[in-house]
């Protein structure tokens, strides 16, 4: 996978926006977690995702590694997480 396909991009201070949309498993949660990865504590990281797999097993994943994880629902088939530390 390369780098173009990674989609994170601020919105304002505080807040990231990661468009996962078309991707598979594992791609989403190695995305998410990197994107993670480089986000300041405060930081809210906002994630668009339209893969069914990935959006019933990272929002537990996430919080196994202690992230506060919001699901909401847009559409039949797009699902936005909103993300932050604890």
């Amino acid at each position: 996978m390369s780098k173009s396909k990674i989609k994170l991009k601020k919105i304002e201070d505080n807040l990231y926006e990661l468009d996962v949309r078309g991707m598979v498993c594992p791609f989403p949660q190695i995305l998410i977690t990197k994107a993670l990865e480089n986000l300041a504590e405060k930081d809210i990281l906002e994630v668009f995702i339209d893969n069914p797999p990935s959006v019933r097993d990272i929002p537990p994943a996430l919080e196994r590694k202690g992230y506060n994880t919001d699901l909401v629902k847009i559409d039949k088939i797009n699902s936005k997480f909103v993300i932050q530390s604890r």
